[in-house]
């Protein structure tokens, strides 16, 4: 398990490191800027992990952090962060984010379902779907397990799963415009195309997602990427929770911890530690 800390001072815009024009870029890569593209402005969860940080006191743990949207809001909240994520192309973006941040950052590259967990904590995040990435039940009590013992003693957890609820009216099996702009860091005009498809069955969401990149310069590139995120029942993630003993503190429709209700977009699971 690998370790790069980011020492973070100021505030400045975000810049690519890979050192090459974005149209030689690797897809890995692409895709994690262009995850940039599409959530950069989405800040709606981070005030909600503050105050539970500031609740519980602590460091903060992210697991799957991706390019460390989450991470450097809370540590210009002033906190002390760490993320963990498999993408070296994801963490690298972080590493660069976080370098213009107000604190400091660990960043560590391992696969949140296997390994012992870095620290001990007051709050660990799974956000925007992180945890249904964990598709296997084993793995899913597994990863409760070590979250739980790299919980402080009156540590919280927080889950943001989707309500799959929610997605059944939306088309399925066909492609849908989901955004089109410009991405002025990799001086290109961007379509993003996505097709959805439910396995009720497997409980499964699939996302295939088509990028078409038109470079200003000239020239286009298409980058795909298929996205598999295992759905929770609201009793089901309660029994998942309770056998790693963790016990269900609160749950909510929105980050306005509005009530979880049948038309919610989101199922917000905030858990304690449990040692009785």
């Amino acid at each position: 398990m690998s370790s790069s800390r980011c020492e973070t001072r100021g505030t400045g815009t975000m810049y690519s490191s890979h050192g090459t024009a974005p149209a030689d870029w690797s897809e890995a890569a692409l895709l994690a800027q262009l995850y940039d593209w599409e959530h950069d402005g989405f800040r709606d969860d981070i005030a909600l992990y503050s105050a539970l940080g500031r609740r519980t006191g602590g460091s903060v743990l992210e697991l799957a952090c991706g390019t460390g949207r989450i991470l450097a809001g809370l540590v210009d909240d002033g906190f002390h962060v760490v993320g963990v994520d498999r993408s070296p192309d994801m963490l690298e973006r972080a590493r660069v984010r976080l370098a213009h941040a107000r604190g400091a950052a660990e960043l560590v590259l391992a696969d949140m379902r296997e390994g012992v967990l870095p620290g001990t904590h007051g709050l660990i995040v799974f956000g925007l779907d992180a945890f249904g990435l964990v598709h296997d039940p084993v793995q899913q009590t597994d990863t409760l397990d070590r979250v739980r013992a790299a919980l402080q003693g009156d540590g919280v957890v927080v889950l943001d799963l989707v309500h799959v609820g929610s997605l059944a009216d939306h088309p399925h099996g066909i492609p849908v415009l989901q955004r089109s702009g410009a991405d002025e860091e990799i001086d290109a005009n961007v379509t993003k195309w996505m097709v959805l498809e439910l396995h009720p069955a497997a409980q499964l969401i699939e996302w295939r997602c088509f990028y078409d990149i038109s470079w200003r310069p000239g020239g286009f590139r298409r980058v795909t990427e298929t996205v598999e995120i295992r759905t929770f029942g609201r009793y089901e993630i309660e029994l998942l929770l309770a056998r790693a003993g963790l016990r269900v503190e609160a749950m909510y429709g929105d980050y306005e911890l509005g009530p979880f209700q049948d038309d919610s977009r989101r199922m917000l699971v905030v858990a304690r530690r449990h040692d009785g």
